[in-house]
């Protein structure tokens, strides 16, 4: 097999729909045989990536969509290679799994290549746009309908429907685009490549999938790095709710130690509660249209609501404003609420694909989901209103299910570093202390005071290169990211008043 040149491609600008996914989102039969036979050189052309300035090497492996139909329809799986700079290189290259799921690997290589600095200097950096994604016959609803008024945006019953016409129309099989087949062709990928062994990186949904790599392909993998882990038991939606209000509480908790944060909102949880109540009687805001400036009466439901609350919840910096926005929002001016969610929502629906995401979680979470974990998100502030919509979305959405051994975590003797951000309202490290325990080399470092994403902050880039360097833990010591402070909690100008 070889790896054929890369074809360039663009993503356009985010649609409506997109922004309400990814604000639900901001994130699984016996194994099939490889279906694509390997070859001893690729052949990669000069590319480049936005976002890194040194050129990388492009190019594509076709498989088939349908692993079981191989003579079916075929898929061009898009790859990229930074080379290592040194040219006695190590033979193991660093995989980059990305996350959602719906991002593109590709998409994120301008974050990573500084994260990954010094492993580069003798590894290549591999990015593969997993199957559905990027430049990987990306399953996408790009419509004209992208300024259509945010009232209709922000319908969830129009949303759905249009989901439902966009998937009828796509030229794909959404039930072929789940992660246990994706990870054979990223096998594939490896073989193409001539690496024996590989180390793969993994965030977010990119964890699970790493999981599922390492479970079918033990032999192939020489270590891992796993950031905000969401292992294949998670069961998305409903740990939305849970893990929001769990990072929520911990906000509200910070703002009651912080003399000057309590003496503005001395009621900061009523506030929110007020919020959610309003948001329940279905009451109507004025908001600016943040791709129009164009001010629109907009409905605010608790779908919309939570959203609005949990987005800047995946990044301190940002979730550090919250109370004021929350305290504006109070006083009728929900403006601050919305650019919050919209400084985390926007950078992610630039590289995202919403039908690929959908087909993961509805082929892989929403058919485990339990009438316990709905009733524990239903005790949540958050609700199950992000069960609902995922249930109405993924009856337009086909899927198979998911095999019984993808839900098992692998037992193979490899060494894997686990990272957790202690604020992470997604992928807290419960989920990573349960995959600790189970896996038989591993050690979980945790951030505490860090929300989603933990490699590129403080010394971390530098406990990641030396634990892929030796694969193995010796001197890695998490002390200097349990010493890495949160940042301070927003205030207005001395003189400003808490609420309009």
């Amino acid at each position: 097999m070889r790896i054929n040149r890369a074809s360039g491609h663009n993503r356009s600008p985010m649609t409506r729909p997109a922004l309400l996914n990814a604000l639900c989102a901001a994130l699984f039969a016996a194994p099939f045989a490889v279906l694509v036979a390997p070859a001893a050189a690729a052949d990669l052309k000069p590319c480049r990536l936005k976002g890194v300035e040194r050129e990388a090497q492009c190019g594509q492996i076709e498989v088939p969509e349908n692993p079981a139909a191989p003579d079916g329809r075929k898929l061009a799986i898009h790859v990229a290679v930074v080379p290592a700079l040194a040219k006695n290189k190590a033979p193991d290259p660093v995989f980059v799994l990305a996350g959602g799921p719906g991002q593109a690997a590709m998409g994120v290589a301008g974050q990573m290549q500084p994260v990954l600095a010094k492993l580069n200097a003798r590894r290549d950096i591999v990015y593969v746009d997993q199957r559905g994604t990027g430049r990987s016959n990306a399953l996408t609803c790009e419509t004209s309908e992208r300024l259509v008024p945010l009232t209709e945006a922000l319908d969830n019953q129009r949303v759905v429907a249009k989901l439902a016409e966009c998937v009828a129309k796509l030229p794909a099989d959404t039930r072929q685009y789940a992660t246990w087949i994706a990870m054979r062709d990223l096998d594939a990928v490896r073989a193409a490549l001539g690496a024996e062994q590989i180390n793969l990186w993994g965030a977010s949904y990119g964890t699970r999938a790493s999981l599922d790599y390492l479970r079918q392909f033990p032999q192939r993998v020489r270590s891992v790095v796993l950031d905000g882990m969401a292992p294949p038991d998670m069961v998305l939606p409903a740990s939305f709710a849970v893990d929001a209000d769990a990072a929520l509480s911990r906000l509200l908790e910070q703002c009651e130690r912080d003399a000057r944060c309590k003496a503005r909102h001395p009621a900061l949880a009523a506030d929110i509660d007020r919020l959610l109540d309003a948001a329940a009687q279905g009451a109507t805001i004025d908001i600016a249209d943040p791709l129009t400036g164009k001010r629109e009466a907009v409905r605010l439901d608790r779908l919309l609501a939570t959203n609005l609350l949990r987005a800047p919840l995946y990044v301190p910096s940002i979730a550090a404003v919250l109370p004021q926005a929350v305290a504006a929002a109070g006083g009728g001016d929900y403006a601050p609420l919305a650019t919050l969610s919209s400084a985390f929502a926007g950078a992610v629906t630039r590289n995202f694909a919403d039908v690929m995401h959908f087909a993961v979680i509805c082929a892989e979470d929403l058919p485990r989901l339990t009438a316990e974990q709905v009733e524990a998100a239903r005790r949540t502030r958050f609700g199950t209103e992000s069960v609902d919509f995922y249930r109405a979305a993924c009856a337009a959405v086909p899927s198979q299910p998911a095999p019984a051994e993808f839900y098992t975590l692998p037992k193979a003797d490899v060494p894997v570093l686990l990272l957790s951000g202690g604020a992470d309202p997604a992928t807290p490290p419960r989920h990573a202390e349960r995959v600790a325990e189970a896996l038989p080399r591993t050690l979980h470092l945790v951030a505490p005071n860090l929300g989603h994403g933990v490699s590129a902050q403080g010394c971390a880039p530098e406990l990641i290169a030396r634990f892929v360097r030796q694969a193995s833990f010796d001197g890695i010591d998490g002390a200097c990211l349990q010493n890495l402070p949160a940042p301070p909690l927003f205030a207005p100008p001395t003189g400003a008043t808490a609420k309009p």
